[in-house]
């Protein structure tokens, strides 16, 4: 079995969302011992499913490639220029460092909400890690790159990270470049690319920290008009629910007045029956009249 196609398997599935790995790995491996790899199907049935934290460490480096890759690049130049800065110095790029990285998270975030899943507090900060780990480690840089992360990483102190069970397929490593020797080079010119180090890291941190207070007045700007929007619906819901109240006591009151109309047509129509009828007796009373006059007068005439 070569460890290529072990990679190259890995890849396709660890770019999976975490819901749909498990099917899709068994499903794999079936499919391999079929046509007749036995051992290669037992390597990818073996791949764990990744943590939510490494998952989302993976994700980032599939949809966020060049967001991560200035992360590892500034991790890189303050690993060379660290022994040339003082503890304050250090102490604010590490800072300035950490808001990068969150920063950075939460874009990943967003395109783990744009692909369905959504991810905890405690594994975004597990990411944070992961990326701090990243960049102060070359090997660990060199892990995530890879894109196949089961655990999440974490430095601890100066000491290298350390790697057992982080990577689905540890032989991925050798598919990273490696990285110039370092002491190759005359003393001057190693002082002279650390103090350009430096300097390109605090550029690169500068901009990221532009970058990062453009988009957080940018947030507060949209909270504002998110609180303005709100506050304008909960202003027309009253009006709309006063509205529907007054409608509501309109649509009684005429419930009752229909009521009463036709209580009162009903007494239309017996009254206008007596009218006819009170109408009929006055004409034939009239006509008794006439003739009780009538009658007399001829009385008289006698």
């Amino acid at each position: 079995m070569g460890s290529e196609e072990l990679i190259a398997v890995a890849g396709e599935l660890y770019a999976l969302v975490p819901g749909e790995f498990v099917a899709a790995r068994n499903e794999r491996a079936a499919r391999i011992k079929t046509d007749g790899d036995a051992e290669l199907a037992r390597a990818v049935k073996a791949l764990p499913k990744p943590a939510a934290a490494a998952w989302l460490a993976n994700t980032m480096v599939r949809h966020l490639s060049e967001q991560l890759d200035q992360v590892l690049e500034l991790g890189e130049a303050m690993r060379e220029a660290q022994e040339d800065l003082d503890a304050a110095q250090l102490r604010d790029l590490n800072r300035q460092r950490r808001q990068l990285v969150a920063a950075v998270v939460r874009e990943g975030r967003k395109v783990a909400a744009r692909l369905g899943q959504k991810v905890s507090e405690a594994a975004a900060e597990q990411t944070a890690a992961t990326l701090q780990a990243a960049m102060a480690d070359a090997g660990a840089a060199n892990a995530l790159r890879t894109g196949l992360l089961v655990e999440p990483m974490a430095a601890v102190g100066m000491d290298p990270v350390e790697l057992a069970g982080v990577l689905a397929v540890p032989e991925a490593l050798g598919e990273q470049a490696p990285r110039a020797p370092r002491g190759t080079a005359p003393r001057a010119a190693r002082r002279a690319g650390k103090e350009d180090a430096a300097a390109a890291l605090r550029a690169e941190i500068a901009r990221a920290q532009e970058e990062t207070q453009a988009a957080e007045r940018s947030a507060a700007t949209a909270e504002r008009e998110l609180r303005s929007a709100e506050d304008q619906a909960h202003r027309l819901e009253a009006r709309a629910l006063q509205l529907r109240s007054e409608v509501e006591e309109l649509r009684r009151r005429l419930d009752e007045r229909e009521h009463t109309l036709a209580g009162v047509e009903d007494r239309l129509d017996e009254a206008a029956e007596a009218r006819q009828d009170a109408a009929v007796a006055h004409v034939e009373a009239q006509a008794a009249v006439e003739e009780a006059r009538g009658k007399l007068e001829r009385l008289r005439r006698k």
